[in-house]
């Protein structure tokens, strides 16, 4: 008796699905542990951004590269073909996304944590106070992973409707 026949490229489906919640799914709670910290908690926001760059590393990164892998094998091997407008798009944010982590999230956050340890050592044992550098170094984040959230969802958007 078969209870099931599953397929190498189904399984690299499910490989690629999986690649794309581990890879992206925490980056969108990254702007309320951020805000989070800034507002209430302002000693915690150098291990806040070290736990995101943490993630990044062991989690976002290694599952941008599988995802981008999984679909590529699955236009080698299936019924799509590199002009259909779901996998140009799809390829196309993946490896934004990809270089954006790289060049700018990994080095925003490294930035953050320095000029809060900066506006905390300089705030004694008193309330801290966050620099005009800090704010404008957040915002700059803020709107690089709002950019990026629309990313993933114009990828996810292309990638089951298909049009």
């Amino acid at each position: 008796m078969t209870i099931a026949s599953i397929e190498v490229y189904n399984v690299v489906i499910f490989v690629h699905v999986a690649a794309a919640v581990l890879a992206f799914g925490p980056t969108f709670g990254y702007a309320f542990f951020q805000g989070i910290a800034e507002r209430h908690f302002p000693r915690s926001i150098p291990n806040v951004m070290r736990a995101m760059g943490t993630v990044d590393r062991f989690l976002v990164i290694p599952g941008i590269l599988v995802l981008l892998a999984a679909g590529i094998y699955l236009v080698l091997d299936g019924p799509w073909d590199w002009s259909d407008t779901f996998v140009s798009v799809g390829l196309m944010v993946v490896v934004i996304l990809l270089v954006f982590q790289l060049a700018f999230f990994s080095r925003i956050e490294h930035t953050l944590a320095e000029l809060a340890e900066r506006d905390i050592a300089a705030s004694g044992s008193g309330d801290v106070e966050l620099s005009d550098e800090y704010w404008a170094a957040s915002k700059r984040s803020a709107i690089g992973g709002s950019l990026a959230g629309v990313l993933v969802l114009i990828a996810i958007f292309f990638m089951t409707v298909k049009p």
